[in-house]
């Protein structure tokens, strides 16, 4: 028996392996994996328990959250590239502090406290411009007594969340994926059960307070109390060294900044557009099927960005090869996992119409799902591949970004106006096509090209 258990162990070690599953994809899997299986629960829920109407004000909360990019300004993208080049010298010890080169840690630890100032600023800034801009937006469709109070209180939980996700990428930047994974599983199966109990209880849009307030509140509780420990030298001024903002960081995170602005126009218009020319059941129906498809792309990245942080030490020892060579078997198995998960969604779509049952009525037409499908392939390469140019402390898009963004948010604006939802996916598949994917090519060549020419 023990040799047929130990047969059946390696077989599985093997498969992994082959898979190139580790520690850190292994439970980034299984956060993205309880992402989509609660995700398409909660559509279920979503389905069952808010009215058509409803649905279109739930999604449509979610895409004016996501003006958050607008103050934060790129910064969470630029703390896991910086930190995991400064880790190179560093290490844990056995309490969970942090150990290694004084001058490394000093510079650690400014960089920490400086982020720290920066997203203060950033969340009260999110509070006054967002909670009265995304009110006046909401209220052009009049009664505003069932959505205005879990707007705002949306809007406050929102900022508390991002005054604490700079820490995350933080932890998780000094190679930390492994421990900062696995919160994030824990993290997402308790969000889920609170969204779930609050739709299955009547708690109509203040489901989606609940739901940004748990997120927040658990990792406010890891980051304080359970890391306590890694965090304790950032409550402290640096030693010795510190970083040269103006120098280090500010030339990636300006154009980081006009990406993250210029992402909104290519991620998260679509609804509110809908939203505005089509109306909320419309908005309803479109925001549950992009949500499907997003959890799907984030699923299979999981492969590529729980490698950024080995990303980062390979180029900090100069081992392009090694680089190149992980990068290109994590983004094929990134492309393969999301295809697979598209593939199987929209088979049970097809199946849904096909009875012509209820919730299949809440999701867009399988023909416009169907052009999510090459959609998608192409946007998880691209981010591939801006994963990989920005592990080189490098961001080649300046405002030259807001190019392809502003393409697109032109075209999703006419296109969905006239077109509906079938136009909104046209106009990204478009863009994707005929800009950002030529565009990705060349930037990652150039990148590397100029970076290794440096050294």
């Amino acid at each position: 028996m023990q040799g047929k258990s130990g047969a059946v162990r390696d077989l599985l070690v093997g498969i992994a392996g082959w898979l190139g599953i580790d520690r850190a994809v292994f439970y980034a899997v299984l956060a993205r994996g309880w992402r989509a299986i609660g995700g398409l629960i909660s559509v279920l829920l979503v389905a069952k328990f808010l009215t058509p109407e409803t649905q279109g004000y739930y999604y449509t909360f979610q895409s004016l959250i996501a003006l958050q990019v607008f103050v934060e300004l790129g910064l969470v993208v630029v703390v896991v590239n910086f930190t995991s080049h400064e880790w190179t010298k560093l290490q844990l010890n056995e309490e969970g502090g942090i150990v290694g080169d004084p001058d490394a840690l000093s510079r650690l630890v400014s960089f920490g406290r400086k982020l720290a100032s920066w997203y203060a600023v950033a969340a009260i800034l999110f509070v006054l411009l967002v909670a009265p801009g995304g009110a006046l937006f909401l209220a052009q469709k009049g009664n505003t007594e069932h959505w205005l109070a879990p707007w705002l209180l949306t809007v406050l939980f929102q900022a508390m969340l991002l005054w604490i996700s700079p820490f995350q990428a933080l932890f998780e930047g000094c190679n930390q994926v492994v421990a900062a994974q696995r919160f994030q599983l824990w993290q997402g199966i308790l969000v889920n059960l609170v969204l779930w109990i609050c739709l299955a209880t009547g708690a109509g849009l203040w489901s989606v307070a609940a739901l940004i307030g748990t997120q927040a509140a658990a990792t406010l509780y890891y980051l304080g109390i359970v890391q306590r420990p890694f965090f304790l030298p950032f409550w402290h001024p640096p030693s010795s060294l510190q970083i040269d903002w103006k120098i280090e960081v500010w030339p990636m995170q300006w154009r980081l900044a006009v990406q993250g602005g210029v992402n909104y126009f290519v991620y998260s218009l679509y609804t509110p557009v809908i939203f505005h020319y089509h109306g909320a059941v419309e908005a309803g129906r479109f925001g549950m099927t992009w949500q499907a498809f997003s959890m799907l792309q984030v699923l299979g990245l999981a492969w590529v960005q729980t490698r950024v942080p080995q990303f980062g030490m390979l180029i900090a020892r100069q081992d392009f090869a090694g680089l190149d060579t992980l990068w290109r078997y994590t983004t094929l198995l990134a492309i393969g996992m999301f295809m697979l998960g598209m593939g199987a969604f929209l088979l049970s779509q097809i199946m849904l119409n096909h009875f012509d049952l209820e919730f299949g009525r809440r999701l867009l037409d399988p023909g416009t799902t169907l052009l999510l499908l090459p959609t998608g392939l192409l946007a998880v390469w691209v981010q591939c591949t801006a994963l990989y140019w920005r592990a080189h402390k490098a961001e080649p898009l300046g405002f030259s970004a807001a190019i392809p963004g502003l393409i697109n948010g032109v075209l999703v604006w006419w296109l969905g106006m006239h077109y509906g939802a079938m136009g909104a996916v046209v106009a990204y598949l478009a863009m994707l096509t005929v800009i950002s994917m030529p565009l990705s090519l060349y930037l990652k060549r150039k990148v590397t090209r100029d970076y290794r020419a440096q050294l």
